[in-house]
């Protein structure tokens, strides 16, 4: 800390805003003592004096890189079971760890059978545990090797797979669907009714590891009365591989209120498929759905569509490469969310959408821009620093007695040549709408995508993000842009999109702008213990504020209150730009800003700031404020 000193200018200015209305003479400006605090912000750290620090702090603050590398994530909570979260991604791999920062790789965590062993494109796994057979059921799929006693040089490209574990760690055993042994390993008593009679018109070696019955499928498919003139499925005689449907990515589900188990997947590359489980070895086939097709809002306009009817189709998959894949189901508020991937994973665009529906098997409509359809993308190329965000995941963390909904989703590592891929997180938020019907419906935005540095989940550590303290903001002086609004600072929302979803965005995930040097208060619900503050910029140059000016912290001490302030806070525009070698530009980062550390300061009741209008601007956008501070459990 530094020495307590009178800032006249600055603090005389902040604190007397509130009167200026009713007062003209300087001499009713109040002055208050207070004590500038010393910083730590992100932007300077090749002058701290251990040069092997990380520029920003890994116990308050987090950043999406590339440290755990994979594609296709699913983030199993494991938690109350042996403490850990895994992460599940293609290749057959895991990583684990307690706090989501810090991961240890596991290695592979699927044993292979002999007849699998040579198997190729080992894709997008996913993990759940069930509680019923307390165990661990792993669904992907293969290209297994060919059976050259019934086939030529190739198998099916795709062959979908079950395996079982009394671990999360494994090793999975992928289940022979014929043998009994291994079908009573899966299912425990009762098994005997699921054991699967081998098919002559399946002869292959590997074809007792096909989790579903190919003939059962087409079947179901036909009676379901589809048409795949536009190959939106893969299920008719064109679309078949070797007597197999292509399907990938297979997500299992158990409602939290029936415990019912279903079963999704992509009918790649233009459906997402679901049907209702026996148990996890069994599809019951009378069940089976189709619940997208690629470009269309529902499979009905899709049907309408393949009868010559007009109908109105999905902008954001119509640009994209043709696909829906990853699929990924939520629940909330009695109603299912189907969320899934569209375009191809090769290429920036590739993103995820929502859809909902009434029941776990649809049927599903997929959210309009004022809905926020598109819930997480490269924002139709007009973010720079984000390349391909896609097959995702979703997961709950409890920190600080609050669940938070989070994202895992795979991102490209390298802007150029979209190779390679790496895990990321961010929080989710639940927004309530004006749905398509007229009425109020929650859709799901995220807060991201984010590479710059966020606050801490602060799991299993003394610190994170507190931002739920923030109880009111007001004005205390200066002009806000017309329609805009203070409370859009502490809405726990802010936007990484300026082009998609704007319908959205514009209503529900607004900045609050200013349009001369504004002053605010926040109010705080009870006085907390605070380590670190960040402000959130515009996601365009054309509104950004160049600096925070007066960060004053009010706390209680002994009963008087006292206050910490911090002059300025820069924005460091090296730190929040990204350069681009093609154009030869630097672009904003979408979801960063200015942040700053500091010693422990106790009971702080309210946080006073200044934006200023900077120079040719015509006005200053803050997204949101967030704070980290010290979790309720951990008060001393």
């Amino acid at each position: 800390m530094k020495g307590t000193k009178f800032i006249a200018a600055g603090l005389a200015a902040l604190l007397c805003l509130p009167l200026l209305a009713a007062c003209e003479e300087p001499k009713n400006t109040i002055y208050q003592p207070a004590t500038e605090l010393s910083y730590y912000d992100g932007a300077h750290y090749e002058e701290l004096e251990d040069p092997t620090k990380p520029y920003y702090n890994d116990e308050l603050w987090r950043r999406n890189g590339s440290e755990l590398s994979g594609a296709d994530p699913l983030l199993l909570d494991n938690t109350a079971r042996d403490g850990y979260y895994y992460a599940y991604v293609t290749g057959l791999t895991y990583s684990r760890s307690k706090d989501l920062v810090t991961w240890e790789s596991g290695g592979s965590f699927v044993e292979l059978p002999a007849t699998l062993a040579e198997s190729e494109a080992l894709w997008a796994p996913e993990v759940i545990y069930d509680e019923d057979t307390q165990l661990y059921y792993a669904f992907f799929s293969l290209t297994p090797p060919p059976d050259t006693e019934y086939e030529g040089v190739a198998a099916p490209a795709y062959l979908p797979v079950v395996a079982v574990s009394a671990a999360a760690s494994g090793p999975f055993k992928p289940v022979d669907l014929t043998n009994a042994a291994e079908v009573e390993r899966a299912l425990g008593d009762g098994y005997e009714a699921y054991v699967r009679t081998p098919s002559a018109e399946y002869p292959q070696n590997y074809a007792a590891y096909a989790l579903l019955d190919n003939a059962a499928y087409q079947e179901a498919f036909e009676k379901g009365g589809y048409s795949d003139e536009e190959r939106v499925i893969t299920v008719s005689t064109s679309g078949v591989d070797g007597g197999y449907v292509a399907t990938i990515d297979f997500s299992p589900y158990i409602d939290p209120d029936t415990g019912e188990k279903y079963l999704y997947w992509s009918q790649t590359p233009g459906a997402i498929a679901g049907v209702k489980m026996t148990n996890w070895l069994t599809p019951d086939w009378s069940t089976y759905k189709m619940l997208t097709a690629c470009g269309y809002y529902t499979v009905e306009d899709y049907q309408t569509a393949q009868n010559g009817g007009k109908v109105e189709k999905v902008l954001y998959e119509e640009i994209a490469s043709y696909c829906n894949e990853g699929p990924f189901m939520l629940k909330h508020n009695g109603k299912y969310y189907l969320t899934f991937s569209i375009g191809n994973y090769t290429e920036s665009s590739y993103g995820v959408m929502q859809a909902v529906g009434d029941s776990p098997l649809g049927p599903f409509r997929k959210l309009t821009d004022a809905e926020n359809g598109m819930l997480l993308s490269n924002d139709l190329g007009e973010n720079h620093a984000v390349g391909g965000p896609g097959h995702h995941s979703f997961f709950t963390v409890n920190v600080n007695g609050e669940n938070k909904l989070m994202i895992a989703y795979h991102a490209h590592t390298n802007l150029y040549t979209y190779a390679d891929r790496a895990v990321r997180f961010d929080e989710v938020k639940w927004v309530t709408v004006d749905g398509a019907d007229g009425k109020p419906l929650d859709v799901m935005h995220v807060n991201g995508p984010t590479v710059t540095a966020q606050p801490s989940f602060g799991i299993g550590k003394e610190y994170g993000d507190v931002s739920g303290a923030l109880e009111s903001i007001e004005l205390l002086r200066g002009e806000l842009a017309e329609g805009s609004a203070a409370e859009n600072m502490i809405d726990g929302v802010f936007s990484c999109f300026t082009a998609s979803s704007q319908a959205f965005e514009e209503k529900y995930a607004a900045a609050a702008s200013v349009v001369q040097t504004s002053t605010f208060e926040i109010a705080l619900k009870s006085p907390q213990e605070l380590r670190g503050i960040l402000f959130y910029n515009s996601n365009s140059d054309e509104t950004a504020f160049e600096s925070i000016k007066n960060v004053a912290f009010v706390c209680e001490e002994n009963g008087r209150e006292k206050v910490y302030l911090i002059p300025e806070l820069k924005y460091s525009y090296d730190c929040n730009h990204i350069y681009n070698e093609v154009t030869e530009r630097y672009y904003i980062i979408f979801g960063g800003g200015c942040y700053a550390e500091f010693a422990s300061l106790q009971n702080v009741k309210a946080i006073r700031f200044t934006v200023e209008v900077p120079k040719g601007q015509k006005s200053a956008a803050v997204q949101e404020v967030a704070i980290v501070g010290k979790f309720a459990g951990t008060q001393a």
